[in-house]
């Protein structure tokens, strides 16, 4: 009887250590995953921002096009566009005096 129970006990400790082990496994295993969890979650972030810019440059090349049909005409808008920048900074400089 005492033989029994002896082999039983032993038999339930090894499954036990089996279990803790198998825990111990996926414990690290889970640790690895938020890692690389937390890694790819940067990288997609860092991606959509960049994919935003992309887009808003995208956008601005677009409405440059639409304005001028020749090289010619678009160095002329930018002429006038950096004028405009020039004379609103003065306002602002006065403004501010």
């Amino acid at each position: 009887m005492a033989s029994d129970l002896q082999n039983i006990l032993q038999r339930v400790s090894n499954k036990c250590d089996v279990l803790i082990e198998k825990y111990n496994v996926l414990v690290a295993e889970k640790e690895a995953l938020i890692g690389e969890n937390a890694a790819l979650k940067a990288d997609n972030n860092k991606l959509t921002k960049e994919l935003q810019q992309l887009r808003q440059e995208n956008e601005y090349l677009r409405l440059a096009r639409t304005m001028a049909t020749s090289a010619e005409q678009m160095e002329q808008n930018k002429a006038r566009i950096s004028k405009i920048v020039r004379d609103i900074d003065k306002c602002i400089s006065q403004l501010t005096d």
